[in-house]
């Protein structure tokens, strides 16, 4: 089996045994060659029109070809060999409801039917997992997993020995080669195409798109501000101010911290129902939301900063009404810190 590449596409040729979820011939099939055909960004054309006419543009045989399509462009294609198996793999992602993965897998051995599922299987496990090591979340909070038009596509040598593996689950020596070289070929594909994602991207762009903006938390924060007597605020340069602030305390790693804890509680414990009844809602027995808020207020704002978050935990304004058991309290924290602070530096 051989890989040829172009700006158009990039395709797997050879002779060989193909089960894949492709939409241009699917499923289990003889075939001479898997492409992955580059198509324009807003592409709304029908599919299969589209793939054939680049097969006739080749000269290349429908039958013998399986086909995938993607608007990443080739060169943003991960091509990864590690001993018996090749992978060829394109990501991208745009929204959190819009990607496309397509994933080609040439296996220098025999396979049974049944094992090459079980490479569909690893290879989807593989990918899910690379969009956990990227924190990548759907509107809802949920770990995104892909979408309707990702693509896993396994490719056995028809001519290599006679014997066939029957069993190719991740515990296997082959499972677990093709997990791990699809899990750092998604990442890397996606981070290729995605320049402005990154593992480690700040706490607010994390916040953001989990819906918390730094505008609804600047208004939250301003919405239960009242001006000392006599003393005219400009609001517009506070809200200026207290924006500047935010950006600034949450690059601090232990507010970072502290508030991607949170997320993880609210996510993946309260959510997913693991603290037990007792997370089906703000159960007066679970306090740690409330310390986590508390410790946020208080290392950015010291002590005072404590009173303020009670008196935002208490009335809940703006965006804190909407947000999870600890995301609430988090969210609280570090308002209040924040405007504790700003408070009384400007009184220095």
């Amino acid at each position: 089996m051989e890989i040829e590449e172009s700006g158009d596409y990039i395709a797997l040729q050879g002779d060989f045994e193909v089960l894949s979820s492709a939409f241009y011939n699917g499923g289990y099939r003889h075939a001479r060659r898997i492409i992955n055909l580059h198509v324009p960004p807003a592409f709304d054309a029908d599919a299969f029109l589209y793939f054939e006419s680049f097969l006739r543009a080749k000269g290349l045989r429908p039958e013998e070809t399986v086909g995938m399509m993607t608007a990443v462009p080739m060169t943003d294609a991960q091509i990864i060999r590690v001993e018996d198996v090749s992978a060829i793999i394109t990501a991208g992602i745009s929204t959190a409801t819009s990607s496309t993965v397509n994933i080609i897998l040439a296996i220098d051995e025999r396979l049974s039917q049944s094992a090459m599922a079980n490479l569909l299987i690893v290879a989807t496990e593989a990918k899910t997992a690379a969009f956990y090591d990227l924190d990548l979340r759907d509107h809802r909070g949920d770990l995104f997993t892909g979408d309707a038009t990702d693509a896993v596509a396994v490719a056995t040598s028809a001519s290599v020995g006679d014997d066939e593996s029957v069993f190719a689950g991740k515990a296997t020596e082959l499972g677990m080669r093709v997990y791990e070289v699809v899990r750092a070929g998604v990442k890397d594909a996606l981070l290729s195409y995605n320049h402005a994602l990154e593992v480690d991207r700040p706490i607010l762009k994390r916040l953001e798109e989990r819906g918390i903006s730094l505008r609804e938390m600047v208004d939250t924060a301003l919405e239960l501000y009242v001006p000392v007597e006599g003393e005219e605020e400009d609001m517009a340069e506070l809200s200026r101010r207290l924006e500047s602030m935010l950006k600034r305390e949450t690059e601090d790693t232990n507010i970072a911290l502290l508030l991607a804890a949170a997320m993880h509680a609210d996510e993946e414990e309260i959510r997913k129902g693991r603290a037990g009844s007792a997370g089906e809602e703000d159960a007066a027995s679970i306090v740690a939301d409330e310390l986590i808020g508390m410790d946020i207020a208080e290392y950015i704002g010291g002590k005072r900063a404590l009173f303020n978050f009670f008196y935002y935990d208490t009335r809940k304004p703006g965006i804190l009404s909407r947000l999870g058991v600890f995301m609430d309290d988090a969210i609280g924290g570090l308002i209040a810190g924040c405007m504790s602070k700003m408070l009384q530096d400007r009184k220095v």
